[in-house]
């Protein structure tokens, strides 16, 4: 996987806890995290991030969503290059899955699932 390097994160002194702090006073630590990442030392190395949950959330979904871009554009690129190939040739969907696989998605019943259940 080929991984975009960035610059790391850039915080304050007043965002860096110490992790005995954060064991005596979580509660605070918990209220203060809220509007702003913390950022845990054990022996003088940030060892750990406390952030709110949102924040979290919208860090998450904006790399699944970057990771679902970039296998989008993977999987372009290798079209296209198959595209390109001269020597390419294709092949049938038997062959690609094999006759069992086949055979087992050919007995699946396109209406077995109503429209309202399947786009709930």
């Amino acid at each position: 996987m080929n991984t975009i390097t960035a610059s790391k994160p850039c915080f304050s002194r007043d965002q860096i806890v110490s992790a005995t702090t954060v064991s005596k006073k979580f509660s605070e630590i918990r209220k203060r995290a809220k509007s702003t990442p913390l950022f845990v030392s054990d022996r003088n190395e940030i060892d750990t991030v406390i952030l709110d949950y949102q924040a979290y959330e919208d860090m998450y979904m904006e790399l699944e969503y970057l990771r679902e871009q970039r296998f989008y554009e993977a999987v372009a690129e290798r079209i296209a290059k198959g595209d390109a190939d001269p020597a390419r040739k294709s092949i049938g969907l038997d062959e690609a899955m094999g006759a069992e696989a086949l055979a087992e998605y050919l007995s699946i019943d396109p209406d077995a699932i109503s429209d309202e259940e399947l786009f709930e």
